[in-house]
């Protein structure tokens, strides 16, 4: 028996492959996951996902939130988004990056309003992960 990894989006799988294991951000923490895990179910925040696959290269991802359901030889992971190390852009991720670090000085400097400065908080982190992801390959 092995562990079976599926990764979907909104608009379609990221990832389905058999693997070795999986780490994954967990809001409370990053988590692995091998074959014959307990089932749980998490919510992930913005991160990066590690998979290990048998006799092969480590593959990276970017994540940017959602839930992992996990049974003893499956894990399905349901994101609000995911790139692969391989499919991100570096320079629209760099420009992301930038574009967000305006935002978040902006937020601070003028709108003083908690639910701005996260939202402009959580875009550049998103940047941040895609960057380090994409350098990964």
């Amino acid at each position: 028996m092995s562990l079976e990894l599926v990764i979907v989006k909104p608009d379609g799988e990221v990832f389905r492959g058999p693997v070795e294991s999986v780490l994954l951000p967990g809001t409370e923490g990053d988590f692995m996951v091998l074959e014959g895990h307990e089932r749980f179910l998490s919510p992930l925040r913005i991160g990066e996902v590690e998979i290990r696959r048998h006799g092969e290269p480590a593959l990276f991802a970017a994540l940017s939130g959602g839930f992992a359901e996990v049974n003893s030889n499956e894990i399905v992971v349901t994101a609000d988004a995911c790139e692969l190390a391989s499919n991100i852009d570096v320079a629209r991720a760099e420009a992301a990056r930038e574009r967000a670090e305006r935002e978040l000085a902006a937020a601070e400097r003028v709108h003083h309003e908690e639910a701005v400065v996260r939202v402009a908080g959580a875009s550049l982190q998103r940047a941040i992960v895609r960057i380090a992801v994409a350098k990964r390959t």
